[in-house]
């Protein structure tokens, strides 16, 4: 099974999101906050006394937690959603997604949607967005559904969506130079062991 260190998957993670230099400090405490908060699940928190290794579980959820931080999500909304539904329903969606991310971008992409998205009233509720995926071929049909919503329907007409086939595309192409990074720096070390 595939595992690396923090240090590639950040950088890449920076990389897909363009994260400016001056940004950049912010934006890993973020991501740090989240993992201490229970991101990665509680087996896989940071400051439990050994190092973390990093494999596609916790990379897809640090990509769905960049992803909504890209909405302005709260972090207590996304760790919300990772906590009720990352079994249920987003590690499948992930599954599904990665699948298409091995194609050409075409109608099989997989759209990840929060439908009547009420990120607002979600947090200071307590409650989470109607979360769910379907085909890039199928998003015009399942936006026409939301935006029928009336104000009498329990959810707004709005939507947020994303292709995160798409995105994990952008992730494996600047991942794929920041791993073979850690890679030869791994390999230089080992090769100043020996010599010693």
């Amino acid at each position: 099974m595939f595992e690396t260190s923090y240090g590639p998957i950040e950088a890449a993670l920076m990389m897909a999101h363009r994260i400016p230099a001056k940004a950049q400090g912010a934006f890993r405490g973020r991501l740090v906050a989240l993992q201490k908060q229970g991101l990665l699940g509680t087996e896989n928190q940071p400051g439990k006394g050994r190092a973390l290794r990093y494999g596609p579980d916790a990379l897809h959820r640090l990509i769905f937690a960049c992803e909504l931080l890209e909405f302005g999500a709260a972090p207590s909304l996304i760790l919300a959603i990772v906590a009720k539904l990352w079994k249920s329903r987003l590690e499948k969606i992930f599954r599904d997604a990665e699948n298409a991310a091995e194609r050409e971008p075409g109608p099989d992409d997989v759209i990840l949607h929060f439908a009547g998205a009420h990120l607002l009233a979600d947090v200071l509720g307590d409650a989470i967005p109607n979360v769910g995926a379907c085909r890039l071929a199928k998003l015009s049909d399942q936006v026409a559904l939301c935006m029928q919503m009336t104000p009498n329907d329990p959810l707004p007409s709005r939507v947020m969506a994303v292709n995160l086939s798409m995105c994990l595309r952008g992730f494996h192409r600047a991942f794929t130079g920041t791993y073979m990074d850690e890679l030869r720096a791994e390999a230089g070390k080992a090769g100043r062991g020996k010599r010693k």
